[in-house]
């Protein structure tokens, strides 16, 4: 019966596609009333998203259940989503878990990296690192791109799995192709590092570039601090956008070449002010050259208890 609402569905789908979302609404909203499922899912990401309207997670709960009920694991994915996200673990962290649970065990792929995430941490359920690398390897392989930077971590740091540089780095790429960004700039530090693969700066520089340009603000100054010795001017720039975005690896590249006039006038108290954020921000080497600062005099008044006291504070990392 709500096959006669399919073709009204592929409109609608090309004006969601193409951002009209209010004009996609209204074919959407007749098919969903006739109990169409993909339209009811629709109807239920248009409101918890706010697409075109106005956010309303009680509306958009009303139509996702009605299509997780008619088996619709898109539904039933952003059902839980929208629980994490909207009310929180420790108000609906069981529903969000067992919804979740249910779409992926249908194969849905976003489902089954977000189980793994809550075996991961335990959250709405007991934690469990095995189930966590099941799910985030059967994400992967259904081509989830979540999943497979969740594995690509798991092989990169051997806690949940053993370590693997050359898995680690496939994963990554496969996460990169598809547009996942902390996927690009881990695999720009693969590059870098020649992590699981050759060593390769150009490849380095590209998917950096890639992964800042999507908004990753460590990725810019990663890539900042590869070109830092050619373009010192053009790396100041980077990381200078990159340490007013809240990247403290910036801030402590930032506050470095004010110290030593790399693409930049010398600035003391430029280079104090960045290499203070970086340091409180955790940066060792932002620390140790704090330390030294406050040791010459530079930029601030000389402080032995300060310096020793920063020194101590990089020691512990």
């Amino acid at each position: 019966m709500a096959d006669r609402f399919d073709e009204s569905f592929a409109e609608a789908e090309q004006l969601f596609t193409d951002k009209h979302y209010m004009e996609a609404l209204r074919y959407y909203r007749k098919a969903a009333y006739g109990g169409h499922a993909p339209s009811q899912c629709r109807m239920g990401e248009i409101y918890y998203r706010g697409l075109g309207v106005k956010t309303h997670p009680i509306e958009a709960i009303n139509w996702l259940k009605q299509s997780s009920e008619a088996g619709y694991d898109q539904a039933t994915y952003l059902l839980a989503h929208l629980y994490e996200h909207c009310f929180g673990w420790d108000a609906y962290g069981g529903q969000a878990f067992q919804l979740y649970a249910k779409a992926a065990e249908r194969d849905h792929p976003a489902a089954c990296a977000a189980l793994g995430l809550c075996y991961r941490a335990g959250l709405g359920t007991d934690q469990n690192l095995e189930l966590a690398a099941k799910w985030f390897l059967k994400a992967a392989e259904l081509g989830d791109s979540d999943g497979q930077f969740r594995l690509a971590c798991c092989y990169r740091d051997g806690v949940i799995l053993e370590s693997d540089p050359e898995k680690a780095f496939s994963w990554f790429r496969s996460a990169a192709e598809q547009g996942h960004v902390d996927a690009m700039a881990c695999l720009g530090t693969c590059y870098d590092l020649g992590f699981g693969t050759e060593r390769d700066l150009s490849e380095a520089e590209i998917w950096f570039a890639k992964a800042g340009d999507a908004g990753n603000a460590d990725a810019l100054a990663c890539l900042a601090h590869l070109i830092e010795g050619r373009e010192p001017e053009l790396a100041v720039e980077k990381y200078r956008k990159a340490a007013e975005a809240g990247s403290a690896l910036a801030q402590y590249g930032l506050g470095h070449c004010y110290r030593f006039g790399k693409g930049v006038e010398v600035s003391p108290e430029k280079a104090i002010k960045w290499l203070k954020n970086a340091a409180y921000n955790g940066v060792k080497d932002a620390m140790m050259e704090l330390s030294q600062c406050y040791a010459e005099g530079f930029g601030i008044q000389a402080n032995e208890k300060e310096a020793e006291r920063w020194e101590k504070e990089a020691l512990k990392i």
